[in-house]
C-alpha cells in the first residue's frame, strides 16, 4: 500500500493514532533555564508546532539525571516544576489533535564540563586530553543501575505530565550511543563485550518503563545508522542488530538519524541506498521513523516510499512551525537559511538565535 504524508498511522500496540505522518524532530534551541526548566517561549513554540500540523510532536533532548548536560538552555525533566512545565506541552498537543512525547538524553561523553560538575561520563575511563580536557569517568555498575532508574523516572514524569510518550536518545555520541559503540565501550562485564551486552544498558530501560507504565504509553529509540560526525565505531550492520533487540522488546518505533535520508550507505561501493538497507534490515518488525533532509513534501513522500512509516522534519521546521498545514495546502515554505526577524517572528528567543548562528541556520548576515 501506497503512504502518503496526509495519512494517519497507527501505532498497533499503543492503540494510539497519528492524524498524520509528519513529525516534529526533537530539535534543540537553547531556550530553558539554567537549571532546566523550560521556558514559556519553548512552550509556546512547541505549541504553534502542534497548531501548525503536525501529528507527533517530539520535545528537544531533556536531561534526566545531573551530569548530563550538554546545552546551557537544555530541558530536564528531573522535578515537579519541570514535570508542570511538560504539562502544558501535553495539553497544547492534545487541543491541537496531536500526539506530545519528549525525548530523554544524557550526554555521555559528550557532556560539557562547564556545564556540569566535573568530567563527562562514559562507559570506560579515558585519560585527560585532546577532545577530552579533564577524561571520561567510567561508570560503575551502581552508577549505571542509578541511570537506568534516572532514565525510567523520567518517563514516569512524561506519563505523568500527561505526554504520549518518551524516545530515548542513543544516537548521536551521546551516553546510550557511547555504550553501544565498541570502540568507546570496551567493557569486560555483562554491560560490555558483546552486542548483547552493549545495548543491556538501552534494553534496562525499555523494560524499566514497560514495568512502570501502562502499554499505552509510548516508547522509541532514536539510533544513528552509522559513525556520526568525526566519531567512529557505529556500523549499519551493528545498528540494525540493536533495531531488532529493541523491536522483540516491544518499542513502538525506532528513530533513524540519517543525516541524509537519501544518502548512500557508507563505504557501500555499490552505492546502495542507506533508507533501503534499512528497510529491508528492519523487516517491518517495528515502524521506521527517519530524519534528514526533511525540507518540504517531495522530500517527505519520498522517504515514505522509500520505507519509512513517518518523517521527521527538523531544520525546515524551525522556520516554518505550520509545516505540515503549508505542505497540505501547497503554500511555499520559508527557506533555509532563515533571517533572525523571520525565526525571532515565530517566537525564537536571542539566546536561541544565538545557538542556532552556531548551526548555520541563520543567514549568513544576521550569524555574523
Amino acid at each position: 500500500m501506497n503512504k502518503t504524508l496526509g495519512d494517519s498511522f497507527h501505532f498497533e500496540r499503543a492503540g494510539l493514532r497519528l492524524k498524520n505522518r509528519a513529525v516534529l524532530a526533537p530539535l534543540t534551541h537553547n531556550m530553558s533555564g539554567a537549571g532546566g526548566d523550560p521556558g514559556q517561549a519553548e512552550l509556546d513554540w512547541l505549541a504553534r508546532c502542534a497548531r501548525g500540523g503536525f501529528g507527533l510532536l517530539i520535545a528537544a533532548a531533556t536531561q534526566v539525571q545531573p551530569g548530563g548536560r550538554c546545552w546551557a538552555g537544555q530541558p530536564a525533566l528531573m522535578t515537579d516544576a519541570q514535570q508542570q512545565a511538560f504539562t502544558a506541552l501535553a495539553d497544547s498537543a492534545r487541543q491541537a489533535g496531536a500526539l506530545a512525547v519528549v525525548q530523554l538524553h544524557h550526554g555521555g561523553m559528550r557532556a560539557l564540563p562547564e556545564l556540569n560538575d566535573g568530567a563527562p561520563v562514559g562507559p570506560c575511563a579515558l585519560a585527560p586530553g585532546g577532545r577530552y580536557p579533564l577524561g571520561v569517568k567510567g561508570l560503575s555498575e551502581e552508577e549505571i543501575l542509578t541511570l537506568i532508574d534516572a532514565f525510567v523516572s523520567a518517563a514516569e514524569r512524561a506519563h505523568d505530565a500527561g505526554l504520549h510518550g518518551v524516545e530515548l536518545h542513543a544516537a548521536h555520541h551521546f551516553l546510550l550511543c557511547n555504550f553501544l559503540n565498541p570502540l568507546h565501550n570496551r567493557r569486560t562485564d555483562r554491560w560490555g563485550g558483546s552486542l548483547a551486552n552493549r545495548a543491556r544498558i538501552l534494553v534496562e530501560i525499555v523494560r524499566g518503563i514497560r514495568a512502570r507504565l501502562p502499554r499505552g504509553f509510548l516508547v522509541g529509540v532514536r539510533l544513528s545508522p552509522e559513525s556520526y560526525a568525526h566519531i567512529q565505531g557505529i556500523e549499519l550492520a551493528h545498528q540494525l542488530a540493536v533495531a531488532r533487540l529493541l523491536a522483540d522488546e516491544g518499542i513502538d518505533y525506532l528513530h533513524f538519524s540519517m543525516g541524509d535520508s537519501f544518502k548512500a550507505v557508507a563505504g557501500d561501493p555499490d552505492g546502495g541506498a542507506l533508507l533501503e538497507a534499512v528497510r529491508v534490515g528492519l523487516a517491518g518488525r517495528v515502524p521506521l521513523m527517519v530524519a534528514g533532509k526533511i525540507s518540504d513534501a517531495d522530500s517527505a513522500e519520498r522517504a515514505l516510499a522509500g520505507g519509512a512509516d513517518l518523517v521527521a522534519v527538523g531544520t525546515a521546521a524551525l522556520g516554518n512551525p505550520d509545516w505540515m498545514e503549508r505542505v497540505s495546502r501547497g503554500l511555499p515554505l520559508h527557506a533555509a537559511p532563515f533571517t533572525a526577524a523571520h525565526l525571532t517572528e515565530v517566537g525564537f528567543t536571542p539566546s536561541a538565535l544565538d545557538y542556532l548562528a552556531g548551526m548555520g541556520v541563520l543567514a549568513p548576515r544576521d550569524a555574523a
